[in-house]
């Protein structure tokens, strides 16, 4: 039925599962993704949240970081807020609420997807505190990021604080990348965090290509966990339908795939399902998206540890939102 080079159900699942371990001598810092405000951005492992808040449309999110000096003692706190541009304002009046009596030590341009912002560099007068301020206004939507905390600490996490400000990232399908395949094959939307890693092509034929995100969690050993994309394009004969494919695909699932969730997707054009796939080392979810259209099979398959999936579940939606279903 299928023409020749198909790559194998099987053959993607090995690929997956080793891409999806994720084995790092050096641990980056963890991405952190939060569905409500649908950002994402690299904090360093052991900063923890320290909850949310609602206040007149503003969602916010905080995290906390350790003292350099008592590292029992808090010693920076990093602050996430997304909310309604204010009518009849500017960036620079939003900022002076967060400068007060502090001494402006730099101010500068910040760019955001081409959107207006700007960042602050400021300090108490005793030099003891200093804080961060940056505030971008992306289509009449407010996104900021206030980090304040003892000034030893800041600058001993100046890393951390400029992988903030450059990977800060808005978790949206519309400010996605867009990879194209060479040959038009397909169009794959998927957010700047996540690097393209193998690409597998036979001109004509078939396709592989996978994507993988940055570090989202560490574990006890020292190795990081990422999430994964895999994308497979297969050339299919005329009769193949997207009910004879999924069949198929199906009958060539392992024992340790154990489907928990199927659905049909925008008028039948798609068909979703979610897999519970257990091996030696570690348990995952998988979400996997079939479509058959223009002579070709599509899969795309998310696939995350079991205890993560459901925090980034909103993240992967949006990547299937992106997914031309034809």
């Amino acid at each position: 039925m299928f023409r020749l080079f198909n790559i194998t159900a099987a053959t993607i699942a090995f690929v997956t599962f080793l891409l999806s371990c994720g084995i790092s001598s050096n641990p980056a810092p963890i991405t952190v993704y939060d569905s409500i405000l649908q950002v994402s951005l690299p904090l360093p492992q052991g900063w923890r949240p320290e909850g949310t808040a609602k206040q007149a449309g503003f969602h916010m999110q905080s995290f906390t970081g350790p003292s350099v000096d008592v590292p029992e003692r808090q010693g920076i706190r990093v602050q996430l807020m997304v909310g309604p541009m204010p009518a009849n304002s500017t960036l620079d009046v939003l900022a002076s609420r967060y400068i007060g009596q502090r001494l402006v030590q730099d101010s500068r341009p910040y760019d955001l997807y081409g959107f207006k912002g700007r960042t602050w560099l400021m300090i108490s007068n005793d030099k003891e505190e200093q804080a961060r301020l940056m505030l971008a206004d992306v289509k009449g939507v407010l996104y900021g990021i206030y980090v304040i905390g003892e000034a030893r600490t800041l600058q001993a996490f100046e890393f951390a604080l400029s992988a903030i400000w450059s990977d800060f990232a808005i978790e949206r399908s519309e400010f996605f990348e867009v990879y194209e395949a060479p040959g038009g094959a397909v169009t794959i939307r998927h957010p700047r965090s996540w690097e393209r890693i193998s690409s597998v092509a036979k001109p004509g034929q078939s396709l592989f290509v996978s994507f993988r995100s940055a570090p989202l969690a560490v574990e006890t050993d020292g190795t990081s966990v990422h999430a994964t994309l895999g994308v497979t394009v297969n050339r299919v004969e005329p009769d193949v339908t997207l009910e004879t494919f999924y069949a198929v695909r199906v009958d060539e699932m392992g024992d340790n795939y154990r489907i928990i969730d199927h659905q049909l997707l925008d008028g039948n054009r798609a068909i979703s399902t979610l897999y519970h796939i257990e091996t030696q080392l570690s348990d995952f979810l998988e979400r996997t998206i079939y479509v058959v259209r223009d002579g070709k099979s599509f899969v795309y398959s998310f696939n995350c540890r079991s205890r993560l999936y459901h925090a980034i579940e909103p993240w992967i939606n949006e990547m299937v939102e992106g997914i031309d279903l034809g």
